[in-house]
């Protein structure tokens, strides 16, 4: 083959490569237009799919996912006070067990996770009590123990009004009576949670009770109408407005019904017609100004994150048995042997009393309370987590 031939060939089979790469491939006009369609659909039906999974993560993410913010990883607005006796149920100690071994959380469960007693850069303990809770129930027994334990028992603060919210100054003077306690000292005074590292003071040992939120209210509600309120009020207090004796007798029921100011329970509300302390949360979230507004999303997301991070113990009254149990075993320096003591003068002690309320009312005022309550089961599927670690590790050795 001749160089004029050869270089023919070579510039044919290059023209043929540039046809074959810059070819354009003729596409009817109706094709087109059913590819386009069809991409406008796939995206369409795609976004809805998304969309639809995505409001289905937002549900579940806590349930599978458990963060800070969730004992168990559920929202807790699963039981009410009127039937908190189903074994099947995430807010029971039996369906917290169930629960954590079904997802396999079960091995995570141990005391060196859930103790945060070891935290704590002060040798005392700051008992922030809620009102409410039954904490007067359970000052016998503290003063049992201060004995037993050789504890300095501290009932009076430097800040004694009750207040929704503590000002910088009542806090700054509250973290340096705190500060100023000899180690050993258990102190328990109303108030909201401070964070001492912002008023460079070391932190303390904090615990707390919760209760159910409607239960707490129930008792407020008739506390404040007992006969003896009733003498106080008119004969110490004479030039103060009085209520009518039909205020006395009135039911919880009737003053829902009725809607009347101080059994209206409205959502973000920061004022009250009544100052009633509905806000159990509050004690928790602290005194920013964020916290006030009743039932909102913030003020309990931040209390949740408290009791996870800066408590060592929030346990309940209404199950003395496992809260002094890990009030034993978390806070050893002043619980030593309360279970013990406790059920030694059982019958000394005084437990909750009962209010009857028609199922409707009570029904229409927990809704007012959904995520009060949701900060109420976080705290006791954290104070059974912690139990549940000290009984599994007891079956291990």
């Amino acid at each position: 083959m001749s160089l004029n031939t050869d270089r023919s060939y070579k510039m044919k089979l290059r023209d043929v490569e540039n046809a074959f790469k810059y070819r354009r491939i003729p596409y009817p006009k109706r094709s087109v237009e059913l590819i386009a369609l069809l991409a406008i659909s796939c995206t369409f039906f795609l976004f809805m799919h998304t969309n639809k999974l995505n409001s289905r993560l937002k549900e579940m993410e806590v349930k599978l996912q458990p963060s800070e913010f969730s004992a168990l990883g559920l929202t807790g607005n699963h039981i009410s006070g009127h039937d908190a006796g189903k074994h099947d149920d995430i807010n029971t100690l039996h369906g917290t067990y169930q629960y954590l071994k079904s997802t396999g959380q079960l091995v995570n469960v141990t005391t060196l996770r859930q103790n945060n007693t070891r935290r704590a850069r002060r040798r005392v303990v700051f008992f922030n009590r809620p009102t409410r809770v039954g904490t007067e129930l359970m000052l016998p027994l503290l003063s049992l123990l201060s004995k037993h334990n050789d504890v300095n028992l501290v009932l009076k603060g430097p800040v004694r009004k009750k207040s929704l919210m503590r000002t910088a100054k009542q806090e700054r003077i509250e973290t340096r009576f705190v500060s100023r306690l000899e180690n050993g000292s258990l102190y328990v005074a109303h108030g909201n949670w401070i964070d001492f590292a912002e008023y460079n003071r070391r932190k303390p040992i904090y615990i707390s009770l919760v209760r159910d939120p409607v239960e707490r209210m129930l008792d407020n509600y008739y506390q404040q109408r007992t006969l003896k309120k009733q003498i106080i009020s008119r004969n110490i207090y004479p030039a103060y407005p009085q209520h009518p004796d039909a205020w006395y007798k009135q039911s919880f029921s009737e003053c829902v019904r009725r809607a009347s100011p101080e059994c209206q329970y409205i959502e973000y509300s920061m004022r009250d017609e009544v100052e009633d302390f509905k806000r159990q949360s509050l004690f928790f979230c602290g005194n920013d100004i964020d916290c006030l507004p009743f039932n909102t999303r913030y003020g309990v997301q931040k209390a949740k994150r408290n009791v996870e991070k800066e408590y060592s113990v929030v346990g309940t009254w209404e199950q003395p048995n496992i809260t002094l149990t890990v009030l034993e075993k978390y806070v050893p320096r002043y619980f030593n042997h309360a279970l013990t003591l406790f059920n030694l003068h059982k019958q000394s002690y005084s437990t909750f009393r009962r209010y009857a309320v028609d199922a409707d009312v009570w029904a229409m005022v927990r809704r007012n309370f959904s995520r009060e309550y949701d900060f109420y089961n976080f705290c006791k599927q954290r104070l059974y987590k912690q139990y549940l670690a000290l009984k599994l590790e007891k079956s291990l050795n």
